[in-house]
């Protein structure tokens, strides 16, 4: 999920990505009854424990009990080697694991069956976690062909566009993802694109449809909070970027943007945030050079100025955690 799309080239996800977090993929829903390209028959027998071991792969996933249901996909995939279904499964629970894994897993299945829409899912998840724009929209747009009724391409599609600053095209596939599946991530992030082309009316009205479907999720506040600053309202976002913290503290983006929102609606904060966090913005290479003067010139200097760099992390979690629970630890 990215804060703003002139300025970055993605994240994030979305993420999405975000990023609002890439694609969610879904385990195979387990209703075919043929293997790769309908060459082989499956009896009705055969088709119950393909569909129940699916289930109970799905179901461990959902828990994010990643390495089991990983132990047993992999076990059913050495029952049937060649089933393209089975293949997209292991594609599926791979990625949270192993992610090149997956993509070879998706890769398999595809050369089996072009219609996957799970391994598609696997692909545009990765691609767009990655930042392979070319592979990611190639992967989006079969997606979209193969399973027309799922909201995620659509979305991830806009969270793109949004970084290419192609905010109109970002807005069409926001509205095709609202139109399949209203959803509160969605209707923030339209918010917030509204919002950039200035067409306040409107990014308030998606404001307000985002927060009367009830989410409680910290990216979709974090969204509502870039659209009130877009809009101009440096309160109304501090307010909102507030509850996202609360909800989801120890998430490090979301920690950053409130102390982002902090130093544009306090000043005086802004004068004792902002150095800490120009250093840990530093790029490694600009650090090792800064280190290496330092060493040289002054080592008392280099003890300060990495004391400074890894407290960054800590001064930014302790006070969002006074804010959250009253206290510096959580």
């Amino acid at each position: 999920m990215t804060r703003n799309a002139h300025q970055e080239p993605v994240q994030d996800t979305p993420d999405t990505e975000s990023c609002p977090p890439a694609a969610q993929e879904q385990t195979p829903a387990a209703d075919e009854s043929k293997s790769a390209c309908g060459r082989e028959e499956y009896d009705q027998q055969t088709i119950r424990y393909l569909q129940q071991a699916i289930q109970r792969i799905n179901q461990l996933y959902q828990k994010q009990a990643y390495q089991e249901a990983l132990r047993q996909a992999m076990r059913l995939q050495l029952e049937y080697p060649e089933h393209p279904t089975i293949m997209s499964l292991a594609a599926v629970v791979h990625k949270p694991v192993d992610p090149d894994k997956a993509l070879d897993w998706a890769g398999e299945a595809l050369r089996r069956d072009i219609y996957q829409p799970d391994a598609w899912r696997v692909r545009m998840g990765i691609y767009y976690d990655r930042g392979e724009w070319v592979a990611f929209e190639t992967a989006a747009r079969q997606l979209i062909a193969m399973a027309p009724d799922d909201p995620t391409p659509h979305l991830l599609l806009a969270q793109h566009q949004m970084r290419k600053g192609a905010l109109e095209q970002a807005v069409l596939s926001l509205e095709r993802c609202i139109d399949i599946e209203p959803a509160g991530l969605a209707y923030a992030t339209y918010s917030y694109v509204l919002a950039q082309l200035q067409r306040t009316a409107e990014s308030k009205e998606a404001e307000r449809q985002a927060l009367a479907m009830e989410e409680e999720h910290a990216y979709t506040l974090m969204q509502l909070a870039w659209a009130a600053d877009q809009r101009g309202e440096k309160d109304h976002s501090l307010r909102l970027m507030e509850k996202a913290v609360r909800l989801d503290p120890d998430d490090a983006q979301v920690r950053e943007e409130y102390m982002d929102t902090l130093q544009k609606a306090n000043p005086a904060f802004r004068l004792v945030w902002l150095p800490a966090q120009w250093f840990q913005k530093l790029n490694p290479w600009i650090l090792f050079v800064i280190w290496v003067l330092f060493a040289f010139l002054k080592p008392v200097l280099l003890i300060a100025f990495i004391l400074i760099h890894v407290s960054t992390h800590w001064i930014s979690r302790w006070y969002v955690n006074w804010k959250v629970y009253g206290r510096p630890w959580a």
